[in-house]
């Protein structure tokens, strides 16, 4: 029996990890990262279902993944301290030298820092939520905050995802 197809298109997200990367030398992994980004948006959206949440979701986690690692999945920062697409501090992973090569296990433990830093930072403007992911704080990281949002927000409008088959949204095919 075939699976669902997902809601998230992974041709979606790999349309949107080759426009901001087009000649990466790692862009074969493309397809292994959107899947990853698609599987966690629908599984664990860190916006609201009825606010396009999963969409927003893959959004952001593909412009983190832009900023952190220029979406190079097996990027480790030259201190060893930090890994994968999102440049993670590896305390957070549960195994640091798998996440180079699996790109669910980054995106799950990036989503987990995410839905702590915008629940932390909550009082802070929607751009800025993303501070502690930064920085480990609120009070700073506010301008790498707004550059990843301003990125998310971005593609979320010049690159939309596309509706199911049929025309309807998906808010009507679920």
């Amino acid at each position: 029996m075939l699976a669902p197809p997902m809601s998230v298109p992974v041709s979606w997200v790999v349309g949107l990890l080759a426009a901001l990367e087009p000649t990466a030398p790692w862009s074969n992994t493309y397809e292994k990262t959107a899947e990853a980004i698609a599987r966690v948006s629908e599984s664990e959206p860190l916006f609201d279902v009825d606010d396009r949440g999963e969409e927003r979701t893959a959004t952001l986690l593909v412009a983190l993944a832009w900023y952190e690692s220029r979406l190079n999945p097996s990027a480790r920062s030259k201190n060893g301290r930090w890994y994968c697409l999102y440049q993670l501090d590896k305390s957070y992973l549960p195994d640091a030298q798998k996440s180079l090569s699996d790109p669910e296990m980054c995106t799950r433990a990036a989503v987990k820092i995410l839905r702590k830093s915008l629940s932390m930072c909550k009082a802070r403007p929607q751009n800025e939520r993303l501070a502690a992911f930064m920085s480990g704080r609120c009070d700073r990281g506010g301008a790498g905050s707004r550059h990843r949002m301003f990125l998310a927000n971005k593609l979320l409008k010049e690159h939309p995802m596309p509706p199911p088959s049929g025309g309807t949204s998906y808010a009507r095919a679920r």
